[in-house]
């Protein structure tokens, strides 16, 4: 239902006819670019990277990182080669062996058996473990309470017969 203050329908999207809020017009941005790409020319892109190689090789990380980029694209990242570890975690089926297999990550983390990388990819895989387990437990959970309430319904009914 449209209503004057806020020219919303029930769904909370924008009625027909509404003008819309405050901000900037629309295709704004399209003449924008166009200006600045005519301000800017082939010979400024030159100039601006002959600047960037001069500051690069004068020790700029940044200029550096800017030049390889542009001139070389960006680097791929190198596939992983599946080193194993040196860990032996348990099986990550209940609450109680995603703990434990926390403890003998840091315990490998401490004796330098794990890197950094590695560790937090390992809790990052038991931490979405632990939410697989938690949404399967609430699910269980619910189902019980549907059941019980159904149970009470049909109780309810049936003591209304009488």
């Amino acid at each position: 239902m449209d209503t004057p203050a806020n020219q919303r329908d029930d769904r909370g999207r924008f009625s027909r006819g509404n003008q819309g809020g405050p901000g900037r017009p629309r295709g704004g941005g399209n003449a924008l670019r166009r200006a600045a790409e005519e301000a800017v020319t082939p010979e400024h892109i030159a100039a601006i990277m002959r600047r960037a190689a001069r500051m690069a090789l004068e020790g700029n990380m940044a200029a550096m990182r800017l030049v390889l980029e542009r001139a070389c694209g960006r680097p791929v990242e190198a596939p992983s080669e599946g080193v194993p570890l040196d860990v032996n975690l348990p099986n990550l089926s209940t609450v109680e062996n995603c703990t434990r297999a926390i403890d003998y990550l840091v315990e490998a983390i401490c004796r330098g058996s794990v890197n950094r990388d590695s560790a937090e990819m390992l809790l990052d895989v038991i931490q979405t473990r632990l939410k697989a387990i938690e949404v399967n437990d609430l699910a269980d959970r619910l189902a019980e309470l549907e059941n019980a309430a159904s149970m009470v319904d049909d109780d309810t009914r049936q003591m209304r017969r009488l």
